[in-house]
């Protein structure tokens, strides 16, 4: 792990010696994701000379779009970051997904040592990954939205353009994130040595705010896509998203239609720590204009019927805990709001099945979840159209062991251990 400081300082006299800074040393790269933190390290490195890793010609800033950030950031960097670019001379890259899969590559959006335009809205967007699954970021485990839409991007692009040689990947974590640190440096090679400067230089997101504004005169926030749950895990966070979305009704919009259609699929979904956004903006009496364009919205959008079933399978090592799940969502009909949820009602009768009105969402149960497990669940929903039909691996296999009681038991069935399931 390599905290780059000071060229004045002994130790960026010995990073010298040992070939990391001086003629010898590999490339830099600095991932920029024009948030508060690697703004004000590119601001740094262009305004004090002496801080800098290398000549600002031979830089290489990078950037991975997710096509979904904040339409304020893209302003900021277009008004105070484009400008400082082209008269240094610094090489930007922008790029992003290319399609649905890894195997439709990366698109590079823009390469400049000139740069005119930000591509904010990236190519393949992770929101429309988010609707195709009809499913929304989540807060547990690892961030895999971000590897997908930014960090396979970025390695993509440095595997062909550094074509083996050595370089340094500076990334903009400020003084609070060492563990962020760590766990990059876990990603070091050969080839690849981690770099974090404002680690080294003590600065946290609150001396990097205020950097910027010394330089720029603006306040600048903190990346993230405009529906991103982790900005919404605490109290700051909400209060800071949700005073955006007042002054970015779109992207409330974006937000909510995300998670109304993640909701209608899965009721124990919600973009604010598993709480829903819908019911946030609703109690914070401040957003009737983005709620409004939100129903406006749904009405405009094409709707489907959607046959929603999922199975839980529990825990090998402990059978009263829930591992992992398995769906099949499978469109029935297609058509307007009203239409689709006229259907849904008929359907719900012919079967003799509940319907129940979540906040707006209606749902027809066939079967609901039992309290032990393997559990399984049943229920048609009308719901903007979006995700695509999709069916679990070992699904069916699944589907039947959670659904059918053994011959001669009352015990509850269980899944092969072999059952591979994607939730």
């Amino acid at each position: 792990m390599l905290y780059l400081a000071d060229p004045s300082t002994p130790a960026a006299r010995d990073a010298m010696a040992c070939g990391l800074l001086g003629p010898a040393r590999p490339r830099v790269v600095l991932s920029y994701g024009m948030g508060a933190d690697s703004t004000a390290l590119l601001l740094q490195w262009i305004h004090e000379p002496r801080t800098r890793p290398c000549d600002l010609g031979e830089l290489l800033v990078i950037t991975a779009m997710t096509g979904d950030e904040w339409p304020a950031t893209g302003r900021l960097v277009a008004e105070h970051i484009l400008p400082r670019l082209r008269e240094h001379g610094i090489r930007w890259v922008q790029v992003a997904r290319a399609g649905a899969t890894q195997a439709d590559g990366i698109t590079i959006l823009d390469d400049s040592r000139a740069p005119a335009t930000v591509h904010l809205g990236g190519d393949w967007k992770l929101s429309d990954e988010m609707l195709a699954a009809g499913t929304i970021p989540q807060v547990a485990g690892s961030r895999k939205c971000s590897a997908k839409a930014k960090g396979w991007v970025l390695d993509q692009f440095l595997a062909a353009e550094m074509a083996g040689r050595r370089y340094q990947h500076v990334m903009g974590f400020e003084a609070a994130e060492t563990r962020r640190a760590t766990r990059d440096a876990g990603y070091d090679t050969a080839q690849r040595t981690g770099s974090y400067p404002l680690i080294a230089w003590g600065w946290d997101r609150r001396a990097c705010e205020d950097y910027i504004r010394s330089v720029t005169g603006a306040d600048w926030p903190k990346s993230a896509c405009t529906y991103c749950p982790f900005a919404l895990c605490n109290t700051a966070g909400r209060e800071r998203v949700l005073a955006a979305y007042r002054a970015e009704p779109a992207a409330g919009v974006q937000a909510l239609v995300l998670e109304h259609i993640a909701v209608s699929l899965n009721p124990r979904q919600g973009l604010a720590a598993g709480e829903r956004l819908s019911g946030l903006l609703a109690a914070s009496g401040q957003h009737h204009d983005v709620l409004n364009a939100f129903t406006a919205e749904l009405a405009r959008m094409p709707w489907k019927v959607y046959d929603v079933r999922r199975v839980i399978r529990p825990r090998a090592d402990d059978p009263a805990k829930a591992a992992n799940a398995s769906r099949s969502i499978r469109a029935v009909a297609s058509g307007s709001r009203d239409q689709m949820i006229t259907i849904l009602r008929k359907l719900a009768h012919a079967g003799d099945a509940e319907i129940e009105n979540d906040y707006g969402i209606e749902r027809a149960w066939f079967r609901r979840r039992g309290a032990t497990l393997p559990a399984a669940e049943h229920f048609f929903v009308a719901a903007p159209a979006g995700p695509e039909d999709k069916e679990g691996p070992g699904f069916q296999t699944a589907w039947q062991a959670a659904t059918t009681p053994r011959a001669g038991s009352d015990a509850q069935p269980t899944l092969p251990l072999t059952w591979a399931a994607a939730a």
